[in-house]
């Protein structure tokens, strides 16, 4: 029997959603053993996430863990990765993704001027020519406890209407929703952030077993979708903070269609392109967003 060292943040959220992947290890005769890390990300709980977010700043203790040899296998969500990834490390798969989109999570009495709290400079500023009236606050911590807060009505001894989470995220967990309204928001109200939804895993270079091991878990349209969307990123110099929302969805007629919003400084941008050449979908939605 091999053995694996599979590598991840330590949350509800991260382990619930490596699972059916260190599953799937086993039942291909692997035994598998967890290292769950606390990182960076996990740890700042003191800001907004635009002053801080770097390079790495969900991944890096991971990285370090198998650039030391104590980690055979990461498991991310794949919109916390950098577009530049350390030597010696390797895509192994990319599963089916999960809902993409935005929920916004009100309180059940939340008035029409909203104080919502995010700390995504994505959401902030494309909802906020949604929701003119809307005041947004920043808030940290897990998923639970963004909901608990807003269950409260209070966020650092002021009011707290709603949140914005990932629908990926609440559906992996499962999670009682009951005395909240939550109202999904479209890719054309909230595009989400480039792979949002998506899982990456990622293995240590001198393991190709592995890779063999998870091709039954690779989904090919998915890797193709999100590859498209950090193609995107990338146009506007990468950064897992930027306020760029980017999505290619798979349509019923074999085309894809590719939406983005973007705004620099408060400057919103909109572009869209439907058809089956990738590299002509990105330059028509650089192009649409104001970059070449």
């Amino acid at each position: 029997m091999r053995h694996v060292t599979v590598a991840t943040r330590g949350s509800a959220l991260a382990v619930g959603q490596a699972e059916p992947l260190v599953r799937f290890l086993e039942s291909k005769g692997y035994e598998v053993s967890w290292r769950k890390f606390s990182t960076s990300g996990d740890q700042w709980l003191q800001g907004p996430l635009d002053k801080q977010v770097g390079g790495g700043f969900f991944t890096k203790e991971l990285e370090d863990a198998m650039a030391a040899g104590a980690a055979d296998l990461l498991i991310h969500s794949l919109k916390d990765v950098s577009l530049e990834r350390p030597a010696g490390i390797v895509p192994a798969c990319i599963p089916l993704r999960e809902d993409p989109a935005d929920w916004l999570v009100m309180r059940p009495d939340a008035p029409e001027e909203l104080t919502i709290g995010t700390s995504a400079v994505r959401r902030e500023r494309v909802l906020s020519q949604l929701f003119p009236k809307a005041r947004f606050t920043w808030i940290r911590g897990n998923v639970q406890t963004r909901l608990q807060r807003v269950r409260d009505g209070i966020l650092r001894d002021e009011p707290l209407h709603a949140t914005l989470l990932a629908a990926a995220g609440l559906k992996r967990l499962g999670l009682d929703l009951s005395g909240l309204t939550v109202r999904p928001l479209t890719p054309g109200e909230l595009p989400s952030a480039p792979g949002q939804g998506a899982l990456l895993a990622e293995a240590r270079a001198d393991r190709p077993d592995l890779i063999e091991a998870l091709a039954g878990m690779h989904d090919a349209m998915t890797a193709r979708c999100v590859t498209l969307e950090r193609q995107v990123l990338a146009g506007i110099g990468g950064g897992c903070q930027q306020p760029l929302g980017a999505l290619a969805t798979p349509q019923a007629d074999g085309t894809l269609l590719l939406q983005a919003a973007y705004a620099p400084d408060g400057d919103l941008r909109r572009a869209e392109a439907r058809g089956t050449d990738d590299a002509l979908l990105l330059k028509a939605v650089l192009q649409g967003i104001g970059l070449s």
